[in-house]
């Protein structure tokens, strides 16, 4: 009797265990059967073959204008069937410029745009793609030792002349032998070109002075000073640092470089002194806008990134073309005071439906 209780209480789980793996498997053919049909009604990602693959090397792509600059060159270079890959995205950590040209050189690119330091190291790296048949495009600041095929750009003595224009209205011709204008500049540009600069100012000076007045004045006093900075935070405190030597703050101070702008103006703010030092900016993004329109920043000189990240990507394309392109390419620039900057802020607004 006892036997017989103990087979039926097995037949029992036998039973129960049964419908459970039957429900299982039911259940799980019905999942099988949905993300089947899922997959299918998946469109399949289509393959896109590039002609050529070009890298973008810059020293700070995290900027507004070199941000600017790729998204322009990557529309132009899709025109031409090509593909622009920004080397510092993606790569675990953060390498130098001249690091990411290496890489560059190493992976045989069809073409390289690059913006940096222009040391011995860069000069030979681009020498070393130029002869491996890589085209090199150089903006920004030349690297004018080097074979590159292109150099995309400012003039320096024609932006020089543009922050005369602008320095026009800040200074006082009876006073001007007393006052200072200090340049802040990379730390890699070239001497030449910040002389450039320098010699643009002082000759547009001579001959605005020379032609509406008789009496001889005193030019202002001319600093240069390389900020030696790898990133934005280290910009930061070589500029604050002019600000805290009190007694040899600049009257006017000229930036040649978006960061610097940025971190001028600020500096001016956090330590209450603007109006007593006037700040003529370079680029045009809504920061520099704003303190434009506000009046932080006297002006600035806004560059066309569109035009040189599209250049950029030309000058590639005839160099594959071709076999050459055009040793320089000008990029077009604007001075923008604060009805302008007010202008470009309300056009922005209209854009976006902001108030």
């Amino acid at each position: 009797m006892q036997k017989f209780e103990y087979s039926d209480k097995s037949f029992r789980f036998m039973i129960i265990g049964t419908l459970i793996m039957i429900a299982a498997a039911a259940f799980t053919g019905i999942v099988f059967r949905v993300i089947t049909q899922t997959m299918q009604n998946v469109e399949q990602e289509e393959t896109v073959t590039f002609d050529k693959h070009y890298a973008f090397v810059t020293d700070d792509s995290e900027s507004d204008l070199w941000k600017e600059v790729f998204d322009a060159a990557d529309e132009q270079a899709k025109e031409y069937n090509a593909y622009l890959e920004d080397l510092s995205v993606g790569l675990g950590r953060d390498y130098s410029a001249e690091e990411l040209l290496r890489i560059a050189v190493n992976s045989k690119m069809d073409g390289i745009i690059y913006s940096g330091p222009a040391g011995k190291r860069v000069t030979e790296l681009i020498d070393k793609a130029v002869d491996e048949g890589i085209g090199v495009v150089v903006l920004q600041n030349d690297v004018e030792t080097s074979k590159r095929q292109c150099y995309v750009g400012l003039n320096y003595y024609e932006l020089g002349q543009m922050y005369a224009l602008q320095i026009d209205r800040l200074i006082d011709p009876e006073n001007m032998g007393e006052m200072t204008i200090d340049v802040l500049v990379d730390g890699d540009m070239a001497e030449g070109a910040s002389n450039l600069i320098v010699m643009a100012i002082e000759d547009h000076i001579r001959e605005r002075l020379g032609d509406n007045e008789e009496e001889e004045y005193d030019l202002p006093e001319m600093v240069v000073t390389r900020i030696d900075a790898e990133d934005i935070f280290s910009a930061e405190e070589s500029i604050r640092n002019i600000f805290l030597e009190k007694d040899s703050l600049p009257d006017i101070m000229l930036c040649v470089n978006g960061v610097y702008t940025r971190c001028a103006c600020q500096a001016v703010v956090d330590y209450n002194l603007v109006g007593q030092i006037q700040i003529i900016g370079y680029f045009a993004n809504d920061t520099i806008l704003d303190a434009v329109d506000k009046q932080v920043i006297s002006s600035t000189v806004s560059v066309d990134t569109n035009e040189m990240g599209r250049s950029s990507i030309q000058a590639l394309y005839e160099y594959n073309s071709m076999g050459y392109t055009n040793s320089y390419l000008p990029v077009a620039t604007e001075i923008v005071d604060q009805k302008k900057a007010h202008q470009m802020i309300e056009a922005k607004n209209d854009r976006t439906g902001e108030e």
